[in-house]
């Protein structure tokens, strides 16, 4: 009976300091001092579910055959991202209109970045063209868009901010996946922990790739034995043409045009209309600022952008596109940019305008400027004529007869 008492005595001693408690807290938040009290609150508390969480993920890593150092080595900073935290909770709107959109991502600076990387990388870009199929002007587009060809990468740590997204809110599942595909790129040892950087959501390296997506197409052709996608230009831009190939991309076959299209015509958009591009063309579609379509045999469809009075008339290699980032505005600002690249390096010159509507010229387009073909290019066209060509040169010939015809194919 007197141990009944004290256990009685307990609970209630436990009852009331729980009530004081609560009420400090609520003096604290909603009282004096709220303003500096509550940050403090909610970070410990934050730090204290953090720790929590990695405490409880360790079971699922080791089954997934993650070593006990390396879980160690990845979360050797036990806080969770404060920068993750806030833009899950604040998430920013943008309401640009595709032609602002265009506009803002096929900018004239980006175009003659692109137009500098092409030079830079002249050799690297072909032979990738060469071994992938996926389009030269394709790859530098994706990386001038996904981090400005290399100058914004990410400065994140990529665990911290998976294990941060994956501790709650609406992104946990997607955190929980990308962090233990993490886990499996620093258990490989093609990057370290400290070098392992990239955006608030875990896109990484020059091309941003998540995690999953590195696991699955990422590849090594610098020779190193690494795939390294955060410092090398030549792994990041193989590793995104692989993934385009294997998710579609046909080789030499154009993404799309931006087209003029009759009357008769508008009302036949979605893919459920897709047709031969040869077929298109007796309906009277026609390109808006290129000479000529190419590969007639190849099927098409019209895309219409909400608020946007352009046309594009798309291949498969735009859905190829849109598996990288399932946007279509992001998809023709690769396509749009691409153009805009081939077009400028090979004698063109950029003018940054406003898209006029179906017919005008859309923001970053090329007013086509003539240039005589490379000296290069007719000495070995010559030489192919006379049957002097060497076998060690085909395929070097190809690669300018291709841009010789990519450039003609510009020209009004």
């Amino acid at each position: 009976m007197k141990h009944h008492h004290h256990t009685r005595a307990r609970l209630l001693l436990s009852a009331f300091l729980g009530m004081i408690l609560g009420f400090a807290t609520v003096m604290l938040l909603f009282g004096h001092g709220s303003a500096q009290a509550a940050p403090k609150i909610e970070k410990m508390a934050s730090s204290s579910a953090y720790r929590q969480f990695v405490d409880d993920f360790w079971p699922r890593a080791k089954r997934a055959g993650i070593s006990r150092s390396t879980y160690r080595r990845a979360f050797r900073v036990m806080q969770p991202d404060w920068e993750v935290i806030r833009r899950q909770r604040h998430q920013p709107e943008f309401k640009l209109t595709p032609a602002e959109y265009l506009r803002t991502r096929v900018s004239e600076k980006r175009i003659m970045t692109g137009v500098e990387k092409l030079r830079r990388h002249k050799t690297l870009l072909r032979n990738l063209q060469a071994r992938f199929g996926v389009d030269r002007h394709i790859l530098l587009a994706i990386w001038g868009l996904e981090s400005n060809y290399g100058s914004h990468k990410g400065k994140h740590d990529v665990i911290r901010a998976l294990a941060t997204l994956s501790m709650a809110g609406r992104r946990k599942r997607y955190g929980r996946q990308q962090l233990l595909a993490a886990l499996k790129i620093l258990q490989s040892g093609d990057i370290s922990p400290a070098q392992m950087r990239g955006s608030w959501a875990g896109a990484m390296g020059h091309t941003q790739f998540i995690p999953t997506t590195y696991l699955g197409y990422a590849v090594d052709v610098d020779g190193d034995r690494r795939r390294d996608i955060w410092n090398s230009v030549p792994d990041a831009l193989a590793s995104t043409a692989n993934y385009l190939k294997k998710r579609g991309w046909r080789r030499g076959l154009p993404w799309g045009w931006r087209v003029h299209v009759p009357a008769r015509a508008r009302h036949l958009l979605g893919r459920r209309h897709a047709r031969s591009i040869a077929a298109w063309e007796k309906l009277g579609v026609r390109p808006a600022t290129a000479k000529a379509f190419y590969g007639r045999k190849a099927r098409a469809w019209l895309v219409k952008l909400r608020g946007d009075a352009n046309l594009y008339l798309v291949t498969r290699n735009f859905r190829a596109i849109l598996a990288y980032n399932n946007a279509r505005t992001y998809a023709l600002a690769v396509g749009t940019l691409a153009d805009a690249i081939a077009r400028a390096a090979s004698g063109t010159r950029p003018v940054a305008t406003a898209a006029r509507g179906n017919g005008g010229d859309g923001g970053g387009s090329m007013v086509p400027r003539p240039r005589p073909a490379p000296e290069a290019l007719r000495q070995m066209a010559r030489e192919a004529t006379a049957g002097g060509i060497k076998h060690s040169e085909r395929a070097r010939l190809r690669a300018l007869l291709e841009d010789a015809v990519n450039a003609t194919a510009t020209l009004r």
